[in-house]
């Protein structure tokens, strides 16, 4: 039978060449080559900041300059998708809204002009007997047209583009040529602003706005059961004459 502890004795642990771990002087070159990189790193380090090498601070300098190319950019951009283009077709969009407003409140004005007096305005006297009129104007305008019963408007303006409203009566009958020669200043183009054909008949189709009072086509035509209410309407007819 073997005996192991006369062989651990016979055979020995020899201890290893220059030290082992355990070793004190084994530690103390171990600290030594340590502190040999730390001293390399720092003089490295030193090197580093000497030579002016950059650094990123993330200070309150850093995000104002990042917030100032942030909005040139955005300026940026929203000049080059929009431009002076953009804006100037806003501001043509705008001025033929205020066109066409101006047409449909000329045609009304047209219409109730040719409710009361039987007729629309001619050429020469154009769309200014519309318009509210001096005193002496005015004797001139009811001597001419007794129905008058106006104004119909405040005044006549040009239209957005500084130009005269185009008009004229058609010698054929029916409604009258109505139109702003648009942003060109030119007739019979494209941009033209025509007004709506119905407008010119809204004063007829309600007749609330007159108080009563009677197309000139219909005066003097009264049409009653009996004599007694011809006169009554007749009567009342003649308050408006």
């Amino acid at each position: 039978m073997v005996d192991y502890n006369e062989l651990k004795k016979k055979f020995r642990a020899k201890k290893p060449v220059g030290g082992g771990a355990a070793d004190p002087m084994h530690r103390k070159s171990s600290k030594a080559a340590v502190k040999a990189i730390a001293r390399e790193y720092e003089m490295k380090k030193a090197e580093l900041l000497a030579s002016g090498a950059p650094t990123m601070k993330r200070g309150p300098l850093f995000y104002g300059v990042v917030i100032f190319g942030l909005v040139v950019i955005g300026t940026l951009v929203l000049s080059a998708t929009k431009g002076d283009v953009g804006l100037g077709k806003k501001r043509i969009e705008r001025n033929d809204l205020n066109a066409r407003k101006a047409m449909d409140s000329l045609s009304v004005a047209l219409g109730r002009y040719k409710f009361h007096v039987g007729a629309y305005p001619t050429t020469e006297e154009g769309l200014e007997v519309l318009a509210y009129r001096r005193p002496e104007e005015l004797r001139k305008i009811r001597k001419a047209h007794p129905t008058w019963n106006g104004p119909y408007v405040n005044h006549i303006v040009k239209d957005p583009w500084g130009h005269d409203y185009v008009y004229e009566t058609r010698p054929e009958g029916g409604h009258p040529v109505l139109f702003s020669k648009g942003p060109d200043g030119r007739m019979g183009t494209p941009d033209d602003v025509m007004p709506d054909q119905l407008s010119f008949e809204a004063a007829f189709g309600d007749t609330s706005w007159t108080n009563h009072w009677a197309p000139a086509e219909y005066r003097g035509i009264i049409v009653a059961p009996d004599e007694a209410t011809k006169k009554r309407v007749n009567d009342e007819m003649k308050k408006y004459d």
